[in-house]
C-alpha cells in the first residue's frame, strides 16, 4: 500500500487576535479575488469592444435574443448535468454543497447567475458603456460599495501576518474543483481454509488521511480491517465490516472511528472471517487540505455576480440606470442611512459583550439579533426611500418634469426599485461586515469569560460562515419589501406605505401559523387563510432561526429557492407598481 503523509493543516498562532482575524483574512482575500476577476472582465470587455459586428448586434436588438438563447441553453445543460449526475450522492464538494435531488432550484438560480455573465459579455463591451464606466464605479452608490469592498479586502490583507501558512489555503483552491470521489477497484479477499483463520491481506490503497472527508466500505462477507498483519501488532481499534451492511464514516464522527488508518506510514490489512471469498469495495471522498478555502470561491462569486449585475444595469438600460443611481445618490446624501448604520453597528458590538444568559449559547442570539436588526434597518430605509423618491416626487411634480423627457413610466418604476435595491445592498455590505466580525470574535470572548480553552480559528470561521446565508436571506426579504414599497409609493403617502408594508411583514411571517390554525375550521376562514398565503409572500422562508437553533448551516438549495422566490415576487411587485402608476395623474 502507498500512503501519502498528511499535509499540515493551516493553523493560526495561539494569539487570540490571530484566531479572530484568520476568518477575516479568508473574507478579505475572497473579496480581493473577486475584484481581480472583475478587472479581468473589464479587460475582456475592452478587447471585445474592438470586435467588429458586436455593436451592430446591440443596436438592432439581436444581442438580446442571443443573450436570452445562450442563457437558456446554458441553464438547460446545467440542469441536465445535475439531474443526471449519478446515484444521488452529494456533488461539487467533499462535504456536499447540495445533493442531486435538489438540482431543480440550484439549476434555476445558477442559470440566473450565468445569465448575468452572458449579458455582461455582450452588452458591457460596448464603447458607450466603457466611456461611462468611470462615473458608474466612482460616483454615488458605486463608489460607496467599491470603497466598502476595498476596505474589507485591505483589512483581510493586513491580517496576513497573523495567519500561519496562508499560502496553504490559497494552494488548496484548485483542489476544490478537482475530482473528489473515488471508488477503488474491487478487492478479492480469500476466505478461511482447513478450519484455520484466513490470513490478513494487505490492500493496495493510495489516499491522503488529512484530506479524507467520508469513507464507505461494502462487502458481501464479514471482514476485519486493521493497520497491522496481526491483532497483536495493531495500533488502532480494528473495524468490522458486516456482510452486505455498508460501513460509513465521515469527519464529524472523529478520526478515532475511521475504518482506515489516519496516521502517517500506516498500512491497511483485511481478514475474511467467513469461508467463502469476499468482494470488497471502498469509496472515499476527499476534501481540500484547508476546507475553509471554499470561502474564497463563495465570496469571490458574490463580488463578481453583483459587480457584473451593477454594470449590466448601466449597459442594457442606461435610462433605468440613471434613475436608479440618481435615487440611490439622493437618499445616500441624507443623514438617515448613516444614522441607521451607526446605530445598528453599535448595537451589534454591544451584543458581543452583552450577556444573554443562555448557558453558553449567546452566539446564537448574537446571530439572530444582529441579522434581525440589519433586516429592520434595511427595510426601514427601503420603505423610506420608496416613499421619498416616488410619492414625494409625484406630489411635488418632479416626476412630471422627469417623464416629460423621453423616459417611459415603466423605466421610472423599475429604476426606483433598482435604486432601493442598491441602497439595501450597501447597508448589508457595511452592517453585514460588522456582524461577521462580531460573530467571529464571539467564541473567543465567550471562552475567555468562561475560563475555557481558546477556540480554534476554524470554530470562529465556521460561526462566521454559518451567518452569511442568514444575511443573504435577510437581504432577499428586504428586496421584496422594498419592491412592494416602491409599488405602493405610487399611490400612498409615507405613513400609509409604512403601515401596509408593516402589515405585509407581519402577515408574511404569520402565514404558516394562519394556514395551520385555519385548517379544518370554518370554510370561510380557511378560504381567507389560503387567500392570504397565496397573495402575501411567505416571509418565514427568509428566516434562519431554525438553522440557528439546530446549529447547522442553511443548505444552498434553500438559498437558491429563496432567490427564485424573491425574483418572482420582485417581478410581481414591479407589475403592481406599473399598473398603479400607469394611469396616475401627475399633473
Amino acid at each position: 500500500m502507498t500512503f501519502d503523509f498528511p499535509v499540515p493543516v493551516l493553523a493560526a498562532a495561539d494569539f487570540w487576535m490571530s484566531k479572530w482575524l484568520t476568518p477575516v483574512w479568508f473574507l478579505g482575500v475572497g473579496i480581493l479575488i473577486g475584484l481581480v476577476l472583475l478587472i479581468a472582465f473589464l479587460v475582456l470587455f475592452y478587447v471585445l469592444s474592438k470586435v467588429p459586428g458586436l455593436e451592430k448586434l446591440r443596436r438592432d436588438g439581436s444581442a438580446h435574443t442571443i443573450a436570452s438563447i445562450t442563457t437558456l441553453l446554458l441553464g438547460v445543460s446545467l440542469a441536465a448535468y445535475l439531474a443526471l449526475s449519478a446515484d444521488g450522492k452529494a456533488i461539487f464538494t467533499a462535504d456536499g454543497i447540495f445533493a442531486t435531488d435538489e438540482w431543480a432550484m440550484i439549476s434555476v438560480a445558477s442559470t440566473m447567475m450565468l445569465g448575468v455573465i452572458v449579458w455582461a459579455v455582450l452588452f458591457c463591451s460596448s464603447p458607450r458603456f466603457l466611456g461611462e464606466l468611470r462615473a458608474l464605479l466612482f460616483e454615488g452608490v458605486g463608489r460607496y460599495m467599491l470603497s466598502t469592498l476595498a476596505g474589507l479586502a485591505a483589512i483581510g490583507l493586513a491580517s496576513s501576518f497573523l495567519v500561519d501558512k496562508p499560502m496553504l489555503a490559497i494552494q488548496a483552491i484548485p483542489e476544490i474543483f478537482a475530482r473528489n470521489d473515488r471508488t477503488y477497484p474491487t478487492f478479492n479477499i480469500d476466505g478461511s481454509k482447513d478450519d484455520k483463520e484466513a490470513p490478513f491481506q494487505l490492500l493496495d490503497l493510495v489516499y491522503n488521511a488529512s484530506k479524507l472527508s467520508s469513507i464507505e466500505i461494502n462487502s458481501n462477507r464479514r471482514l476485519l480491517l486493521t493497520d497491522a498483519p496481526s491483532i497483536a501488532e495493531v495500533r488502532g481499534a480494528p473495524q468490522t465490516v458486516e456482510a452486505n451492511v455498508p460501513l460509513v464514516w465521515n469527519t464529524k464522527m472523529g478520526a478515532s472511528l475511521a475504518p482506515l488508518p489516519m496516521f502517517g506510514g500506516a498500512e491497511v490489512f483485511v481478514q475474511n472471517q467467513e469461508i467463502d471469498s469476499a468482494q470488497l469495495t471502498i469509496r472515499v471522498v476527499t476534501a481540500p487540505a484547508v476546507r475553509e478555502s471554499w470561502t474564497f470561491v463563495l465570496v469571490a462569486t458574490f463580488v463578481v455576480i453583483f459587480g457584473l449585475l451593477f454594470m449590466v444595469m448601466q449597459a442594457v438600460s442606461p435610462k433605468v440606470s440613471a434613475i436608479a443611481l440618481s435615487a440611490a445618490k439622493s437618499e445616500l446624501s441624507q443623514p438617515l442611512p448613516m444614522i441607521l448604520m451607526i446605530i445598528v453597528s453599535l448595537a451589534i458590538l454591544l451584543f458581543v459583550f452583552l450577556p444573554f444568559h443562555t448557558l453558553g449559547e449567546d452566539i446564537k442570539l448574537l446571530k439572530d439579533c444582529g441579522v434581525t436588526l440589519i433586516l429592520i434597518a434595511a427595510t426601514f430605509q427601503a420603505v423610506w426611500s420608496a416613499s421619498t423618491s416616488v410619492n414625494e416626487e409625484i406630489e411635488g411634480r418632479t416626476a412630471l418634469t422627469l417623464l416629460s423627457k423621453p423616459i417611459h413610466r415603466r423605466s421610472f418604476i423599475i429604476g426606483k426599485i433598482l435604486g432601493v435595491v442598491w441602497i439595501v445592498m450597501l447597508m448589508f455590505l457595511v452592517l453585514g461586515s460588522v456582524e461577521l466580525l462580531a460573530v467571529a470574535y464571539k467564541p473567543i470572548y465567550e471562552a475567555r469569560e468562561s475560563s475555557l480553552d481558546q477556540p480554534t480559528w476554524q470554530v470562529c470561521h465556521q460561526e462566521m460562515l454559518q451567518t452569511i446565508p442568514g444575511l443573504a436571506l435577510a437581504f432577499f426579504q428586504s428586496v421584496v419589501l422594498g419592491a412592494f414599497s416602491v409599488a405602493l409609493g405610487t399611490r400612498f403617502s409615507l405613513l400609509a406605505n409604512f403601515t401596509i408594508c408593516f402589515s405585509i411583514y407581519l402577515l408574511g411571517h404569520l402565514t404558516p401559523t394562519i394556514v395551520e390554525s385555519a385548517a379544518g375550521g370554518l370554510p370561510l376562514v380557511e378560504f381567507f387563510s389560503q387567500l392570504i398565503s397565496a397573495v402575501v409572500p411567505n416571509l418565514s422562508h427568509f428566516s434562519m432561526e431554525a438553522s440557528i437553533d439546530a446549529d447547522v448551516s442553511i443548505p444552498w438549495s434553500v438559498i437558491a429557492s429563496v432567490l427564485v422566490y424573491t425574483t418572482i415576487y420582485g417581478v410581481a411587485a414591479t407589475l403592481i407598481g406599473l399598473l398603479l402608476f400607469e394611469d396616475r395623474d401627475l399633473a
